[in-house]
C-alpha cells in the first residue's frame, strides 16, 4: 500500500489497534452484505435461507479458502486476549440472535412450524454457518455448500 510503519502507528496505537480495527471493518462488510441478502425475503423461513446463502456465499472457492477472521480468531487468539475474544463471541452470538429472530418470525407468520425450539434451532444454525466456513478452508465448491443450506433448511421442517 506504500504506508510506512510511522504513518500506521500516527492512526493507530499499536498493533492490536490495527487488528482491531480491521476485525471492526470485517464484521461491518459482512453485516452490510447479509442486509443486502435479506432485501427480499419477507417470511421468517425466506430471512433464515437468505442468511444461510449469504455465509454461503463466502464459504466456497477462493473466498471459502481465505476463511472467517471471526472464527479463525476466536480460535487462535481467544486464549490469550481475554477482550478480543468478547468480540469475537459477540459476533457469534449476534448472528445466532438473528436466527431466532427470524425463527420466532417464522413461527409467528407460519412458514416455519411452531414445534420448534427457537434457541437450539439458533445454535445450530449458527453452527452451520461456521461449518460451512471450515468446510469453505477445506476447499469446499458451492455445490457442496448450497447442499448444505438446503439440509439446513429441511431441519427446520
Amino acid at each position: 500500500m506504500g504506508l510506512t510503519a510511522g504513518s500506521l502507528y500516527k492512526a493507530f496505537k499499536d498493533k492490536r489497534a490495527i487488528f482491531i480495527a480491521a476485525l471492526d471493518r470485517y464484521i461491518q462488510s459482512r453485516e452490510v452484505e447479509l442486509a443486502r441478502h435479506l432485501e427480499s425475503a419477507q417470511t421468517g423461513r425466506e430471512k433464515v435461507l437468505a442468511t444461510l446463502r449469504c455465509y454461503g456465499d463466502v464459504s466456497h472457492d477462493v473466498e471459502g479458502r481465505r476463511g472467517c477472521l471471526v472464527l479463525g480468531g476466536l480460535t487462535d487468539i481467544d486464549t490469550f486476549d481475554a477482550k478480543l475474544a468478547h468480540r469475537f463471541r459477540q459476533a457469534l452470538s449476534r448472528i445466532e440472535h438473528l436466527f431466532a429472530g427470524f425463527i420466532e418470525l417464522g413461527v409467528q407468520d407460519e412458514s416455519l412450524p411452531n414445534h420448534l425450539d427457537v434457541e437450539m434451532s439458533a445454535r445450530y444454525l449458527l453452527c452451520m454457518v461456521e461449518g460451512m466456513r471450515v468446510l469453505g478452508k477445506r476447499g469446499a465448491n458451492a455445490a457442496e455448500i448450497e447442499g448444505i443450506v438446503l439440509q439446513a433448511m429441511r431441519s427446520l421442517d
